[in-house]
């Protein structure tokens, strides 16, 4: 699919395409479509091997050994660097200065002053911007169209702000999108810290919840300005990479409950 906010970078793409460039670097949000563009990229070299990797030491190295035993072209996605320890970092930053040359590397991040300066040099920047409201239309559309104009009207999608908040409301259950309907009832903060932040991060039967989600309801629906200010900086720890999802979860509780 052809999204508008992502117009400026399928350019770029396209150009270091052209070139064959080995090292790209894709940098934007969480969930605004950064392993789509990796994708992208690797289509528009022709290369149907195309890996996502997780940013750790062991995961990196054993692709890496595995891409030094084939001899097909191959992209390799490392997903969310700022996520990652140093020494994944030093890991990459090896291959980078011996590419292999079937072996082409994106690495996503959201938060490009926690990446190294040695890889950002050694990688093609490119920059993508968060989809606007048409963009994620279209995109849930592709997904269920039937789900999403279901869901098209209801506070839940209001809260919607990326492709990756798109995806994961239209898999949401019936029990799912009731409890952010509850949210409410939990503003009053009446509860202890530590069962206020674990009802925030999961669903009744301990299923994990995206944080930011929560926190974008939040900010749509309490009438609370502490409140609303403490999501609005919990969302952008979150989006930022600054801080872990429970981390920034604690903080927003201990804010909203006991600062005025």
């Amino acid at each position: 699919m052809n999204f508008v906010s992502q117009k400026a970078p399928t350019l770029q793409l396209m150009d270091l395409a052209n070139s064959r460039h080995h090292s790209v670097l894709i940098e934007g949000t969480q969930g605004c479509g950064k392993t789509y563009l990796a994708k992208q990229y690797a289509a528009m070299l022709n290369i149907s091997d195309f890996e996502i990797v997780k940013c750790s030491v062991d995961t990196i190295r054993d692709a890496i050994e595995e891409t030094c035993k084939i001899k097909n072209d191959v992209v390799i996605c490392l997903e969310n660097l700022d996520d990652g320890v140093i020494s994944a970092s030093y890991t990459i930053l090896k291959f980078l200065e011996e590419p292999l040359p079937n072996v082409y590397i994106v690495v996503t991040c959201r938060n490009i002053k926690k990446v190294p300066d040695t890889i950002i040099s050694r990688s093609a920047v490119v920059s993508c911007g968060p989809p606007i409201d048409k963009d994620i239309e279209d995109f849930a559309v592709s997904r269920n169209s039937k789900k999403f104009k279901d869901l098209s009207n209801t506070n839940i999608w209001k809260c919607v702000r990326s492709f990756k908040d798109a995806e994961y409301v239209l898999s949401m259950n019936d029990e799912q999108i009731k409890y952010f309907n509850q949210l409410d009832n939990m503003m009053s903060f009446s509860d202890t810290v530590s069962n206020i932040i674990w009802r925030l991060g999961h669903y009744e039967d301990n299923t994990e919840i995206p944080v930011g989600l929560v926190m974008q309801y939040i900010i749509s629906n309490t009438p609370s300005k502490t409140v609303r200010r403490a999501a609005i900086r919990c969302m952008s720890d979150i989006s930022l990479g600054r801080l872990a999802q429970h981390a920034c979860l604690a903080r927003f509780v201990f804010e909203a409950k006991y600062v005025e």
